[in-house]
């Protein structure tokens, strides 16, 4: 798979760390220049500096219109152009919601919904005079079926999932390709420090593949949006949970 995405410039959002940047150096693997984005620069100065391809590092809060129009300019200052906007910052603290308080409410809402929308606004104007790109947002499965202890989280990865579609209707005629992804729930180390084990435990036995989701399970469905064979797929939130959530 070499070579698939050579030259590509690709943004992704929370990539410093964790799934973000297991996904950051596969794609750099297939050729693309990435652009990792964090909020701690030498995280983010860390994270690209162990990429194979040109790569580079931007501090930014997605939460923040100055930085997320500021990360813009430095990545069209560095390569002229981008190609893929990977939406994939995100929390997800778990919480009931009695005990949820409206800063909790907040904080979820502004990074995993607000956050998509800023950073997508500020590189859409660049796609827009390019007529071309591909813009991929990582919802879940919980935008879909809820999650106890998730309603903030739920209505936002709800929230993303809808604003795909809409904004996917828009930007076709300009060939900017909108979609999302639907993980289910991915043996990390951020998965099992924020749910009990009988919780996993009790979704793998759910899931009809047995198991839960890998970094790995989804760098292919998100290189196939990323190339020109995802050209015709337009709005489509495509889940990546083991069967969890089959229509």
């Amino acid at each position: 798979m070499a070579g698939l995405h050579q030259d590509k410039v690709i943004i992704i959002t929370g990539s410093s760390r964790g799934i973000g940047y297991s996904i950051a150096e596969n794609l750099s693997n297939e050729g693309a220049h990435i652009v990792i984005i964090g909020r701690n620069q030498e995280t983010a100065d860390a994270a690209a500096a162990k990429l194979p391809t040109k790569s580079i590092a931007v501090r930014c809060d997605i939460s923040s219109e100055a930085d997320a129009i500021a990360m813009v300019e430095t990545v069209m200052a560095t390569f002229g152009k981008i190609d893929v906007l990977i939406n994939n910052a995100g929390i997800f603290p778990v919480k009931t919601f009695s005990a949820m308080t409206l800063e909790d409410w907040k904080a979820v809402i502004d990074i995993d919904l607000t956050g998509t929308f800023i950073a997508t606004h500020a590189v859409y104007n660049v796609m827009e005079k390019q007529k071309k790109g591909k813009i991929i947002n990582v919802a879940s499965i919980a935008g879909r079926v809820g999650g106890y202890g998730f309603t903030h989280y739920s209505a936002a990865k709800g929230g993303v999932i809808a604003f795909t579609k809409a904004l996917a209707r828009e930007a076709a005629r300009l060939n900017i390709q909108v979609n999302a992804i639907a993980p289910g729930v991915i043996e990390t180390d951020m998965a099992k420090s924020n749910f009990p084990k009988y919780a996993l435990t009790e979704h793998t036995k759910n899931t009809p593949a047995g198991r839960l989701g890998t970094e790995e399970d989804l760098f292919g469905v998100i290189s196939f949006l990323c190339s020109a064979g995802s050209d015709y797929i337009i709005g489509q939130t495509i889940a990546v949970d083991g069967g969890y959530t089959m229509i």
